[in-house]
């Protein structure tokens, strides 16, 4: 602890001591008094998307809709403001939030007469799922015909009709037919993205880039870091830094693309790079997240596993070849279990392979990561990821959100201490726990927010009771779930996260 701190005007913390001594240091320095309040460091968010995110902000927000007459009253609003055949982009919608459950999900025909001449895609508040009318449907070719990709679902009506929602890899048969967005527009977007972090006073994003599942090329997924984001370093125009992942099937252009840059990072240290990113499977709100047990609003239901494992395994072990930290999204208990042993295994045979061939490089530390783990079977599953070093990114605001969700899809149990948003658990069993937000899908940008459901754990109209109490953790934990750990989980501890000199 310390009552005085010199930074330098590039942000780099100089010295930290007692403030009697402060002028006793070689630097010149004017002073700023913090009138008693405590200093932190930047936090760290570390799941986002900047590129989705910049554009939400100008798009339709649908997150606080309780009732199908708002819901298409909002969509019926903002068409008004659109040109004959531009697309209505909007999401946030959450059915658990309507106050008649009976209405069930939004289908096309809700929004189809007041969309007719424009094509409407509405993500649902995980992005798992998205709401597209008529036109888009039929701009996309889909009808009864049209088989479900591996990986997604078409939901469809009793007739076998869509019924306008589209899960997972299901998303990319829109996406497809959607205008793309220009470089500079995606610059924008990164830029106004920023901007909304450091409101926030997030000094430091994980972006997790957008999935290839809804539908962007591979190629524009890795230019989005070689181009848009290094050109915007180049500028000096990023104002927040950067961790910026691309999928796992780029993993050998992203080695590429570290060699030719000659590090990991931009020389203004505002963007670093060198993970890459996949999803074992959906989520829970969708019902496409995979549990070892069935649903219990559904008992022929476990959820879908996006990819084929044997196909996923190579994949990672081409990217622990090349050195790369894997990423892997996992929701379910069971992809939780899956995705950790594939990264386990791929690590295990990549060393013994390596070995074989001799040192070709210096080789950065393991620290891999699964992104979201709400759900686990238990201890065992804990232990395997602290044991191979494996990051939980978390995600407590979601809690917030899933509570009484996971009640009707799970069950008691499964809902309860030691399975689901288990964080003490997790850093009981000495697991890396790190917190993101998933903005804009899920949550906002809002770490300290992040802090308050770790720690209280009280989702809205529980009157002040905390959900599954056991599992709460300490304030100094949560703290550095957005700090130290998180600069940790990207190799920037030098730069972010502490107020450790030098960083």
């Amino acid at each position: 602890r310390f009552d005085a701190l010199l930074v330098s005007l590039h942000g780099r913390v100089l010295w930290s001591g007692d403030h009697a001594t402060a002028s006793k240091t070689r630097f010149r320095y004017s002073e700023v008094d913090l009138g008693g309040r405590h200093c932190l460091p930047g936090l760290v968010d570390t799941h986002a998307h900047m590129i989705m995110g910049g554009a939400f902000l100008s798009a339709l927000d649908l997150s606080g809709v309780a009732s199908k007459a708002e819901f298409v009253r909002r969509v019926a609003a903002a068409a008004e403001d659109l040109s004959e055949g531009e697309w209505l982009m909007g999401g946030g919608w959450d059915e658990n939030k309507f106050a008649d459950r009976s209405q069930g999900l939004p289908r096309a025909e809700w929004v189809d007469e007041v969309t007719a001449s424009n094509p409407v895609f509405l993500s649902r508040s995980d992005g798992h799922m998205v709401l597209v009318n008529d036109v888009a449907l039929a701009l996309a070719q889909v009808d009864a015909s049209t088989p479900d990709p591996e990986g997604g679902v078409i939901e469809r009506d009793e007739g076998g009709r869509p019924t306008g929602l589209l899960k997972d890899t299901a998303i990319a048969l829109v996406r497809a037919v959607q205008p793309v967005p220009t470089f500079e527009q995606k610059e924008d977007h990164i830029k106004r993205a920023a901007a909304y972090a450091l409101s926030n006073g997030v000094t430091m994003v994980h972006d997790m880039g957008i999935p290839t599942f809804t539908g962007q090329s591979l190629d524009l997924c890795m230019k989005d870091l070689s181009v848009v984001y290094w050109n915007l370093a180049q500028r000096s125009e990023l104002s927040t830094r950067v961790y910026a992942c691309v999928p796992l099937d780029a993993a050998e252009e992203l080695r590429a693309f570290i060699d030719e840059k000659g590090g990991w990072s931009h020389q203004s240290e505002m963007l670093s790079f060198g993970c890459v990113k996949d999803f074992y499977d959906g989520s829970l709100g969708s019902e496409t997240a995979l549990f070892h047990d069935p649903y219990a609003s559904d008992a022929a239901n476990t959820g879908i596993r996006i990819h084929d494992r044997d196909r996923l395994e190579r994949s990672v072990r081409t990217a622990i070849r090349s050195d790369l930290q894997v990423i892997l999204h996992a929701i379910g208990d069971k992809a939780v279990d899956e995705a950790s042993e594939i990264i386990v295994r791929a690590a295990e045979k990549e060393a013994a392979a390596a070995a074989e061939r001799g040192r070709e490089r210096e080789r950065r530390p393991q620290r891999h990561r699964l992104e979201h783990v709400q759900h686990v079977k238990g201890k065992e599953t804990l232990e395997r990821l602290a044991s191979a070093n494996i990051v939980a990114s978390v995600n407590p605001l979601h809690l917030l959100d899933d509570a009484d969700m996971m009640l009707e899809k799970l069950g008691e149990m499964r809902s309860g201490a030691g399975r689901s948003y288990a964080f003490k658990s997790m850093l009981e069993s000495n697991v890396s726990v790190v917190f993101g937000s998933d903005w804009p899908l899920v949550a906002p940008l809002d770490p300290l927010g992040s802090i308050m459901a770790a720690t209280d754990r009280v989702p809205p109209g529980h009157k002040g009771k905390a959900f599954v109490s056991e599992e709460r953790i300490t304030r100094e934990q949560a703290l550095a779930a957005v700090t130290g750990a998180a600069s940790h989980a990207s190799f920037t501890e030098n730069l972010a996260g502490s107020l450790s000199e030098g960083a």
